[in-house]
């Protein structure tokens, strides 16, 4: 079965990230590892407030500059948090490009083809 490609643009957007216990070191979030099907995605940083605020634009304005990757569909997410303490728990949105819509939360690509955003917090 031929597998159908979509583009993805993901941008993990780390907002008011709170972890309890220990504290991270650093004065913004750390970034994890995001993979769909091996291929390593590119994350950006958005709006937060860790020891610091920072405010940044929109998703499409932040990720602008970054070429979408083609993944196939109805494929799994790998995220991977190379720091510890973890986060507890986190919150992710999908976005498709064009809609203001919000899509369930989910770490398997739509097997629709289109340009996609994800936020996670």
């Amino acid at each position: 079965m031929r597998k159908r490609m979509f583009l993805v643009a993901i941008s993990i957007l780390i907002i008011a990230s709170s972890c309890s216990g220990n504290k991270l070191e650093g004065t913004k979030p750390p970034i994890p590892d995001i993979y769909i099907d091996s291929v390593d995605i590119p994350v950006v940083r958005g709006t937060y407030c860790w020891y610091e605020c920072a405010d940044y634009p929109s998703i499409p304005e932040i990720i602008e500059e970054i070429e979408p990757t083609v993944v196939p569909g109805n494929t799994k997410f790998s995220i991977s948090f190379h720091y510890t303490p973890r986060p507890s728990n986190i919150s992710i949105a999908r976005m498709k490009q064009g809609e203001e819509k919000l899509y369930n939360q989910s770490l398997v690509t739509p097997s629709e083809q289109g340009v996609y955003y994800y936020e996670m917090k």
